[in-house]
């Protein structure tokens, strides 16, 4: 891991709509589900952080830095049902599954991971409208809080994030220093969800507390490492072994990232009925690109983490125009052997 980065504090004006005092987060939780939504907050469990719905105030975590896990799992499920099928000696049937939609609020998310909707939803979009993903974030409303603490692990400000980042929020808080948030409804889904539930916020000014701001990693130039990337030369480069020949191919990195979005489908029973699934994937499996054949293009462990970090700077940027790294760093913090993606990034900027 790098070494830590010093913290910094940003102050910025409000233009906050509302407040929300912290006694009433309960009262929100509250009318969220008397209208049949789910709330979706970080809590405790197992001794970590993590998103999952909640039924009142006292589940959800405070002072935390990041949860675990991305909230992207209730867009786009670790495994999903999308048809069952039957087999008898005069025919095969297959049958579609309707989505599983709910109306959900994820409340407490960071900045950085919100800004992750873009690529999920220009990926679900892109040749074939994959339901299953637009109808879940269609009822979603998210509502981020800026972030008042960090770790060195974080590095939004290095991916032209911060704090006071909004893309992916449907409403944006502040905590303020009279333990409450200042809050601010950014798009017409955010705006129109805090007039629903108009009876639990408050009006007024309010002091809010200084904002984290990570300081960005050094020597890192974005643009310079787009142009390597594109340089097909550097794809046999002996760096690619030298920075990640510690990677077990746990797979663990691309499970915690809120913009890795690769799957596969099975089919899951008998010979004579079962489900059709979608399960996430991971690049970082040495079956992921196994061919029939028995060829593997990616055969090494260093070809497989150099797929992912491609993904992350090249691939998606250049075919969505879209974030593939949001600086959020979680893979830093679950990698077993203490990979570090900055590393990486600061090598392919020289």
């Amino acid at each position: 891991m790098n070494p830590a980065r010093l913290s910094g504090r940003m102050k910025t004006v409000s233009m906050a709509d509302r407040t929300l005092k912290k006694e009433d987060l309960g009262k929100l939780i509250d009318s969220v589900r008397a209208k049949g939504g789910r709330f979706v907050a970080p809590a405790l469990l197992a001794r970590q952080v993590v998103f999952r719905s909640v039924k009142s105030a006292e589940e959800v975590a405070t002072g935390y830095i990041l949860a675990r896990n991305s909230f992207k799992e209730f867009l786009f499920p670790q495994t999903e049902v999308i048809a069952e099928f039957s087999m008898n000696k005069d025919s095969v049937g297959l049958k579609g599954v309707e989505v599983d939609a709910p109306e959900t609020v994820v409340f407490g998310a960071r900045p950085c991971e919100a800004a992750s909707l873009k690529g999920l939803r220009t990926l679900f979009t892109w040749d074939f409208v994959d339901e299953f993903y637009t109808k879940r974030e269609d009822k979603t409303v998210v509502i981020t809080v800026g972030c008042t603490s960090g770790d060195e692990a974080c590095f939004c400000t290095t991916v032209d994030l911060s704090p006071e980042s909004t893309e992916g929020a449907d409403v944006y808080l502040r905590e303020t220093e009279d333990n409450g948030y200042t809050v601010k409804g950014l798009t017409e889904k955010g705006k129109k969800f805090l007039d629903t539930h108009d009876a639990v916020f408050t009006s007024g000014a309010a002091k809010e507390r200084p904002l984290f701001k990570p300081e960005t990693v050094p020597a890192v130039d974005l643009k310079r490492v787009s142009e390597r990337l594109k340089d097909r030369a550097h794809y046999d480069d002996p760096v690619w072994a030298k920075l990640t020949m510690k990677c077990i191919g746990c797979g663990a990195c691309t499970f915690v990232c809120p913009t890795c979005r690769c799957f596969d489908i099975t089919d899951e029973g008998t010979a004579f009925e079962g489900e059709r699934r979608k399960n996430w994937d991971s690049c970082q499996y040495d079956a992921f690109t196994l061919h029939a054949s028995g060829h593997n293009p990616r055969e090494h462990q260093p070809q497989r983490w150099r797929n992912r970090f491609m993904c992350k700077f090249n691939f998606y940027p250049e075919k969505f125009s879209s974030k593939g790294c949001v600086g959020c760093g979680r893979c830093i913090r679950v990698c077993p052997v203490r990979l570090d993606i900055t590393e990486v990034m600061q090598e392919f900027s020289k």
